[in-house]
């Protein structure tokens, strides 16, 4: 006695198998519901040949099954298939392709058999469906491999074990043994080779239209570049990381230089230069943060530099990380947003914020000297058309 089951596959998930573990709770369900295998009570869900054309059973016919072993060696099959193709596309879009397979199939069976009246045949099952799922898993993912568990008895010897075989190997293994049981006269052979004469063209459309990414382990590239390499693979990420880790490096290294210079240029007293070697690092890594002492040097060497603009940005900065105890800087900001750069309302917003108990009659005057200064500016300019 041997036996085996497909559980496993190397091929890349990128999203999770939500479809197709719903789609196999649906079918056990409904094996469950309508009793098991074909009966009087579940007739109107298998598909009718010769008999009309019957949409809800193009649909309800990929959700019944023979028996448990021909239900459970379709979910077997619909879980490893499904994990390689719903984990290139998504839940919503292996669900549509799924039942679009399924259903199209049932569709076309009917239409076939309308000529054939009284013929009496009831088909159904997921089969052609996982066909269609294979064809397109065949395309996509040829190369990569399923992993299978077995199991081996011949009288007290009992053997078990995995083994692991390419997914289009698997594919032209069942596609051929469906051909020959087609030649021997079967139906079944048939109907799972129109599923999987569905699938193909349907995998091919989305690969050529961009709807699925392969990352060159597609059937058509390996044909073309020839097959991947893993090791290759690994050696560029390899590379990869080792020049990232050499640039972050670097990064830190001139990071460091540059916070040394600017530290010497700010402890000699050019404030101006300071800001220029610390404007070059926002520029190429976005800069390195200053202790609450530097940004205050930095912003009163600027002042008295005159560098006001720069001066203004440093002092924003400082009281936006340090807002208390601030008071001083506040008025001084004030006055330089007023007084050189021509933004009283800026200056007005700012000057708000101060609470007069907190300050000293100096500060209290200068203040309103400058708040003073700021509403004549307001006044005198034009309205805004």
């Amino acid at each position: 006695m041997f036996f085996f089951f497909p559980y496993a596959t190397d091929a890349p998930i990128y999203h999770r198998p939500i479809a197709t573990i719903g789609l196999i709770v649906a079918n056990i369900l409904v094996f469950v519901a309508v009793g098991g295998g074909p009966t009087e009570q579940n007739t109107h869900l298998w598909l009718v040949w010769g008999n009309g054309l019957h949409p809800f059973q193009w649909l309800s016919s990929n959700f019944v099954h023979g028996d448990f072993f021909h239900l459970a060696g379709n979910m077997i099959f619909l879980w490893v298939f499904g994990l390689v193709v719903e984990g290139k596309i998504g839940w919503w879009r292996f669900l549509a392709c799924y039942l679009g397979i399924g259903m199209g199939q049932a569709m076309l069976q009917q239409v076939l058999t309308l000529a054939l009246p009284g013929i009496n045949v009831r088909a159904g099952g997921a089969s052609s469906a996982i066909f269609g799922i294979m064809a397109m898993a065949a395309i996509w993912a040829p190369a990569n491999e399923i992993t299978c568990g077995y199991f081996a008895g011949l009288g007290w010897m009992i053997r078990t074990g995995t083994f692991d075989v390419t997914v289009g190997l698997w594919a032209a293994g069942f596609v051929g043994l469906n051909l020959l049981q087609l030649l021997w006269g079967s139906l079944t052979g048939l109907l799972h080779l129109m599923g999987a004469a569905f699938g193909a063209p349907l995998a091919i459309l989305m690969l050529k239209a961009g709807a699925v990414d392969c990352e060159g382990w597609d059937a058509f590239t390996i044909q073309r570049n020839g097959r991947p390499s893993y090791s290759g693979e690994l050696e560029k990420s390899r590379e990869y990381v080792q020049e990232v880790a050499k640039r972050r490096q670097r990064d830190e290294e001139i990071r460091t230089e540059q916070r040394e210079e600017f530290r010497r240029r700010l402890d000699a007293g050019d404030a101006v230069g300071a800001q220029g070697v610390r404007r070059s690092t926002v520029t190429y890594d976005g800069g390195f943060p200053l202790e609450r002492d530097e940004l205050f040097q930095l912003a009163e060497g600027l002042d008295a530099a005159k560098a006001w603009a720069d001066a203004a940005a440093i002092m924003t900065e400082a009281i936006g990380q340090y807002p208390f105890g601030t008071d001083g800087m506040r008025i001084r900001l004030a006055t330089i947003l007023a007084g050189r750069l021509d933004r009283p309302q800026e200056a007005l917003d700012l000057l708000d914020g101060l609470d007069p108990e907190m300050l000293s009659a100096e500060q209290g005057t200068l203040a309103e000297r400058v708040s003073r200064k700021a509403r004549e500016m307001i006044a005198k300019r034009p309205p805004a058309p």
